[in-house]
């Protein structure tokens, strides 16, 4: 477990200490949960990869361009689509 910091706002606070409070755990376990529901809980779909990271994308992109080679170069076109 790593320990970490953040700044809340004290609206956000004080309805973390209630929540918490009613589950009987501590504001930290709160958190941990809320967060563990909000991000292993979600499709992966649920996750918008930006364009450029796009997989499909590149793959679309090859094809419309006639790249024939995108399975021998593929790590080339990755690579060229990071930048």
């Amino acid at each position: 477990m790593k320990r970490t910091q953040i700044y809340l706002e004290e609206n956000l606070y004080q309805d973390l200490t209630i929540g918490a409070q009613l589950l009987n755990v501590s504001v930290s376990e709160y958190i941990r949960r809320l967060l563990s529901k909000e991000i292993y809980l979600k499709k992966i779909t649920d996750f918008p990869l930006p364009k450029r990271a796009s997989l499909i994308n590149i793959a679309k992109g090859s094809v419309s361009l006639g790249k024939k080679d995108l399975a021998r170069n593929f790590d080339f076109y990755l690579e060229k689509s990071l930048k």
